[in-house]
């Protein structure tokens, strides 16, 4: 794994013709903001008190610009330290304690194959130093990779400590009521029935539709 845009790239394609045309969009995105976008899409609004990194997408789905902005950490497999990544715009910067860092401009390098973070230009210096400074004050790399740490210990004698006996998995096992899932249960047919439609249905078969700023979206309760 790595922040290179060929392992880290993923295309987001969004179908709902009735509502928006057909368009590419350029901005990079991020799974941060399928939460803000569906919110938002569905007539909703996000709890303020929550904190949320992402931003709706649908300006873009309209044909407007975003931030054009990705914040990326990495701290699983392949990595011996946390890998953190700033994407915006033309540039994308990555850090780590165990590496130098790296700055590629992917419009003159979309194959990343020249890192510019030392390179002596004035713009790609003044670039450098400005990701530099940002991700100082983004992240405590020491902190992360000592808490990154100490957290697989932690973990790793909760897991020896399971092992002993009678075998405990620590797998997430969900509640199955099985007196409320089948036929067989005291809930009539045709409202177990119903429950499996999406978008929900009225006793009458007719979608529950809601109207809201962006025209029609998703079904009621959802």
């Amino acid at each position: 794994m790595s922040w290179h845009e060929n392992s880290a790239r993923v295309p987001l394609i969004i179908n709902y013709p009735p509502r928006f045309m057909p368009r590419h969009v350029k901005d990079s995105v991020s799974t941060m903001d399928l939460l803000p976008t569906l919110v938002d899409l569905a007539g909703g609004r996000l709890d303020t008190s929550l904190t949320i990194d992402g931003e709706s997408l649908y300006p873009a789905l309209c044909g407007h610009r975003t931030r054009d902005e990705v914040i990326g950490e990495y701290m699983g497999e392949g990595s011996i330290s946390p890998v953190m990544m700033i994407r915006r715009g033309k540039w994308k910067y990555t850090c780590c304690l165990v590496d130098p860092p790296q700055l590629f401009d992917l419009e003159k390098d979309p194959q990343e194959l020249h890192n510019v973070a030392d390179s002596d230009d004035p713009e790609y210096k003044k670039a450098a130093a400005a990701f530099a400074e940002e991700a100082s004050r983004r992240w405590d790399l020491q902190k992360i990779h000592d808490d990154v740490l100490q957290s697989q210990r932690m973990r790793r004698l909760c897991w020896n400590a399971l092992k002993q006996g009678r075998f405990e998995s620590w797998d997430y096992q969900p509640q199955d009521l099985a007196s409320q899932k089948y036929i067989r249960s005291t809930i009539p047919l045709d409202d177990l029935e119903l429950r499996a439609r999406y978008p929900p249905v009225d006793a009458y078969g007719k979608p529950y539709m809601t109207q809201h700023p962006h025209g029609l979206a998703a079904a009621k309760g959802q």
